[in-house]
């Protein structure tokens, strides 16, 4: 059965993904959403389909907490089909009520696929091979977002990119406040367990998933961890293909500060990976040696 679009609702992205990573995508994200009395649009989920790269993006925050999960497309229409004054990366905002929908609906049905169909308006979600084959939900996208107070919205990826820059914490031990934990409890259940680092900054941070080939659902999360220790490892939180992936989601384009900002990320990652890789180079050879620039790295223990 080939699902079709409602009269007047034309896809500008269609494709395939898994249905357990979509759903498991969902049920991580949508615990860290905000409320619309807290201002800056942190009530919405943004929903953002990259067709270039195939993934589709989710990203959610309450200013205390926030999350991205990335999804892997499986099919997708070629990008150069879709209609030239369409960008597919701008994203849509749902609210989390909505998207739990879709798992509500696809839940125990064996469905392995399902096909999207995305417009300006709209995600429409198709079970192409469950039990179920041919049941569609469609959802309805949020207005554009918009503050009588003024307020900026507030950039979930952003918020994660910070944290995925700052230096992890050399002692483990951290709490939790108990406030949260309900939040965190569900999106461990979603992805079967919570990966953890604390960063010396006071913050916690989830990566899990593909996070170097990114061809699985991977999910990156922040929060609160209180209690840190202010010495650091010298290493980010996390870098590589999963922080890149967050640069392409900053409502902006860049991140605070600007283009210089951008750069200034891309040089703190390339900075690291040369030190950790100058390290074991310097280990393999002279054993005890350390490299010039000392056992704290090259932010001198501070890679914020």
């Amino acid at each position: 059965m080939t699902p079709t679009m409602a009269p007047g609702l034309r896809a500008t992205v269609s494709a395939v993904c898994r249905a357990e990573d979509l759903t498991a995508a969902i049920k991580a994200v949508i615990p860290h959403t905000g409320k619309e009395k807290d201002g800056g649009g942190v009530e919405r989920v943004r929903v953002v389909a990259d067709a270039e790269r195939m993934r589709l993006a989710l990203v959610a925050t309450n200013r205390q907490r926030a999350a991205v999960a990335l999804v892997p497309l499986l099919e997708v229409d070629d990008p150069t089909e879709l209609d030239a004054e369409t960008d597919t990366t701008e994203g849509l905002d749902f609210t989390a009520p909505a998207l739990k929908v879709i798992t509500q609906v696809f839940k125990s049905t064996g469905t392995e696929r399902l096909s999207l169909d995305i417009t300006a308006q709209t995600l429409q979600a198709t079970d192409v091979d469950g039990l179920l084959e041919g049941r569609t939900i469609r959802i309805h996208a949020q207005g554009e977002y918009f503050d009588e107070s003024g307020l900026d919205r507030v950039d979930g990826a952003a918020a994660v990119l910070r944290v995925c820059a700052e230096p992890i914490a050399q002692e483990a031990s951290f709490l939790i406040p108990e406030d949260q934990l309900a939040a965190w409890k569900a999106t461990a259940t979603a992805l079967g367990g919570l990966p953890l680092v604390a960063t010396a900054t006071g913050h916690l941070l989830v990566a899990c998933g593909a996070l170097e080939s990114l061809m699985g659902l991977t999910v990156l999360a922040t929060g609160d961890a209180y209690g840190t220790s202010e010495a650091s490892l010298g290493v980010p939180a996390c870098d590589g293909p999963a922080v890149e992936a967050l640069m392409d989601l900053l409502l902006d384009g860049t991140p605070p500060g600007g283009e210089p900002a951008r750069e200034a990320e891309h040089a703190l990652v390339t900075e690291i990976q040369n030190w950790i890789h100058t390290q074991t180079s310097t280990t393999e050879t002279s054993g005890n040696a350390e490299g010039d620039e000392g056992a704290e790295g090259p932010f001198g223990g501070d890679a914020a």
